[in-house]
């Protein structure tokens, strides 16, 4: 009965109470990159992305600039990993920064198909 118990508490624990994050990496002068992960009790993809964007806009605040989205992309929890994930790629540009203007957000495509044959 113990043994059945702690499997039951463990794989509980295991479901509700994980969420991870790599922390903002400089990947240049001003473009940064951050890594979440939460596991579907902690909210999943929606506190994945909350957790990234908080960082993201923490980093920023600190050097007095503003985020700028490059790139978001996020995977739902799989039933081997169990965890959600969502990668943050963004720059800290002031506001007046010539780039810093509104843009079009496009999911990236997971599969490119590529015609190699010849006309």
């Amino acid at each position: 009965m113990n043994i059945k118990l702690s499997v039951i508490c463990f794989g509980t624990l295991a479901i509700t109470a994980c969420s991870n994050s790599s922390g903002v990496l400089k990947m240049g002068p001003d473009t940064f990159s951050i890594s979440t992960e939460a596991s579907f009790g902690k909210g999943g993809i929606p506190a994945t992305k909350k957790i990234a964007y908080q960082e993201a806009g923490d980093e920023c605040s600190k050097r007095g600039t503003e985020v700028f989205v490059l790139n978001e992309r996020s995977a739902g929890t799989t039933f081997s990993d169990g965890m959600a994930k969502t990668e943050l790629t963004f720059r800290c540009l002031r506001a007046d920064d010539p780039e810093f203007k509104r843009q079009r957000y496009e999911k990236t495509p997971d599969v490119v198909i590529e015609n190699r044959q010849k006309s």
